[in-house]
């Protein structure tokens, strides 16, 4: 069975993520709040994992993206100390658009996967949910 979702898609990092993760908040989870503007629920949080099915439209509604997710860990991974001597490899993450991330699409140019995650773009997400 699949679960769809619509929303925006955008990179979600907070303290302790370590870099971002690529997400989309799905709608109806998204709340005006009275000092503060747009309020984003955690429940409408959905961070993408591999195989969920990805669709990501233009402003005109155009198809941007579609795609399964293949995460590629390791494309354009540098060091996470700059100006100090890495002995881990670990020490080593992806960086697009200036940010630390987990993970990129795989066979894509990692500049212009970060670029459909910008402007709150919106999605569509099908992921599988096991169970009765």
């Amino acid at each position: 069975m699949m679960k769809e979702m619509r929303g925006v898609c955008f990179l979600f990092s907070e303290t302790g993520t370590e870099g971002g993760w690529w997400a989309i908040q799905e709608d109806g989870f998204v709340t005006e709040g009275e000092n503060e503007g747009e309020q984003w629920s955690y429940e409408g949080l959905h961070i993408l994992g591999e195989g969920d099915d990805l669709t990501v439209y233009g402003d005109d509604d155009s198809v941007l993206f579609h795609g399964i997710i293949h995460r590629d860990t390791k494309t354009g991974s540098v060091s996470r100390r700059k100006g100090y001597a890495v002995t881990r490899i670990s020490r080593k993450q992806q960086v697009v658009g200036g940010m630390w991330v987990h993970w990129i699409q795989k066979g894509m140019d990692p500049e212009a996967w970060g670029a459909l995650f910008l402007g709150e773009k919106r999605c569509l997400l099908k992921r599988g949910v096991s169970g009765p």
